[in-house]
């Protein structure tokens, strides 16, 4: 770990992935929580874990740990997921309902972890 790139970006996703975990359990065991763990934790935290896992993609194609997203590579995510979310299923199934909301923590989402990559 003492020469792992991006330590802080590692340890936030480990912790995100966690929570999520945590949250899709409660969903699962039908363990009640307020409102907004179901409906916005999940969604902030998708990016940043989304992201990580591209970038080290990205890392192990090109061989060079150095590299980061873009900006512009992390707006197409928020953008993807905007508009398959929250456009297209809602259409195509009951269970997605469209939320402006959900949208601004994918944006977030996307924002810390653009932050967290460009950390030297």
């Amino acid at each position: 770990m003492k020469n792992l790139q991006l330590k802080s970006l590692h340890i936030y996703v480990g912790i995100s992935f966690l929570v999520f975990l945590v949250v899709e359990s409660l969903r699962f065991f039908k363990i009640p929580a307020p409102d907004f763990v179901f409906s916005y934790v999940n969604d902030f935290l998708i990016l940043p874990i989304v992201g990580f896992f591209c970038l080290r993609f990205i890392w192990w194609i090109k061989k060079d740990s150095q590299l980061r997203l873009s900006f512009f590579s992390v707006l197409t995510l928020v953008i993807i997921y905007s508009v398959y979310f929250e456009v297209y299923l809602p259409k195509h199934s009951e269970r997605y309902t469209a939320d402006i909301w959900d949208v601004f923590c994918y944006a977030a989402g996307g924002l810390v972890f653009y932050g967290l990559q460009k950390l030297p």
